[in-house]
């Protein structure tokens, strides 16, 4: 997987496959657009991901779960997704089952969404565009299209739609025993998305000017169905989805990367897609060999050339906070790092010292925008 990656016109290039070029480097096509997508953050994102002369690298997305996230956004992050897994354990401490509810992720994706765009508010860049987790769209007709609306309306750029049975859990934790909609459902609920997504556009397209909804919300249909059904039904699946016009695909828990490059070789090689990663410690073997190392990774050049256009990662910001507030609570409270029960408190000093990652109060407070506020302050002393 070394061949560089370049871009043409999609019109150039046949639907189902790419090409190459006179030096023998593989030709990218243009993404497949959607009516909307002249406009559109993520196609302008991708459009400039696959044009780039440079060697090929997916776009990292951070699997982000607050507003204070926006520090991906300052550091340039291209994109930002949403995770309904992150949503749970920080704002309710509870696991990523089907307890939290649209009320929750819309107010989330409200927060995100204000954060960055007041980020970019202040510096020449755009904000980046955010990806929300719709999860199963929580329930029917009349929940999707208030899903859909709902989330668009708070600044999703896109929404990711999945097959799971109600209430869903996450993916990963489940394994061999998710549950699954039947395709016909699958694809159904796809399409009321869509369906959904367009009609909310329509409405918006009368009430507004152009600049305010041309930039209809794209839909990441997603399939978690590998471990209930087996491979082929998740091509049998994506491939519905595409000829739906869903703008994103993405097939959860693929087992090898052979299943991936066979999936992405069957879909069209405009349609945009997505591989997920999750950082994780492999189990134990039954030699007990395999303790303490970790799943192998792909990179995000090697992700590019299996053909796939966004890499997320949807905890690693979430392990790194749990990471860290773990460690702090030992040494704060005195606690040695292995000590696993909450017994044996030795001291109580307060006092955090390295190797324990602590940002200064200083930097705390130019991420929260004290900076932007006391500016404002001084320009505007109003009582």
């Amino acid at each position: 997987m070394s061949s560089k990656l370049t871009c043409v016109s999609s019109l150039s290039t046949p639907p189902s496959s790419s090409s190459s070029s006179t030096d023998g480097s593989t030709i990218m096509p243009m993404p497949r657009p959607s009516p909307r997508s002249a406009s559109h953050a993520l196609y302008s994102t991708i459009l400039q991901h696959r044009s780039s002369a440079q060697s090929p690298s997916a776009i990292p997305l951070a699997g982000i779960h607050d507003a204070l996230s926006k520090i991906f956004a300052h550091h340039g992050a291209p994109a930002l997704f949403l995770s309904g897994f992150g949503v749970s354990a920080s704002l309710l401490g509870i696991p990523d089952a089907g307890m939290t509810n649209l009320v929750e992720i819309e107010m989330m994706t409200r927060n995100v969404y204000s954060a960055v765009r007041g980020l970019s508010s202040s510096t020449t860049t755009s904000p980046p565009p955010l990806i929300v987790d719709g999860d199963t769209g929580y329930g029917g007709a009349s929940n999707m299209l208030r899903t859909i609306s709902t989330l668009s309306r708070a600044g999703a750029a896109a929404i990711s739609i999945e097959d799971q049975i109600f209430p869903k859990k996450c993916t990963i934790a489940a394994g061999s025993k998710i549950q699954i909609v039947n395709r016909e459902e699958a694809v159904e609920r796809v399409r009321g998305a869509i369906g959904a997504r367009d009609l909310y556009y329509e409405q918006q397209h009368q009430q507004h000017s152009n600049e305010l909804c041309g930039k209809g919300t794209w839909i990441v249909a997603r399939t978690d169905c590998r471990m209930a059904y087996g491979f082929d039904e998740v091509i049998e699946r994506c491939l519905r989805f595409e000829e739906l016009g869903a703008e994103i695909i993405y097939a959860e828990n693929l087992q090898s990367v052979e299943e991936y490059q066979q999936l992405r070789d069957r879909l069209d090689s405009r349609t945009v897609t997505m591989i997920a990663q999750v950082q994780e410690s492999l189990n134990v073997d039954n030699d007990g060999t395999g303790a303490g190392k970790k799943k192998p990774l792909l990179t995000l050049q090697e992700i590019a050339e299996l053909g796939y256009d966004l890499a997320l990662f949807g905890v690693t910001p979430l392990q790194c906070v749990v990471g860290a507030l773990d460690a702090t609570a030992k040494q704060f409270l005195g606690r040695s790092t292995d000590d696993d029960d909450h017994q044996g408190v030795t001291s109580t000093t307060g006092i955090i010292t390295p190797p324990t990652a602590m940002a200064d109060f200083s930097d705390v407070k130019r991420v929260v925008g004290f900076d932007e506020l006391e500016r404002f302050e001084s320009e505007f002393p109003c009582n």
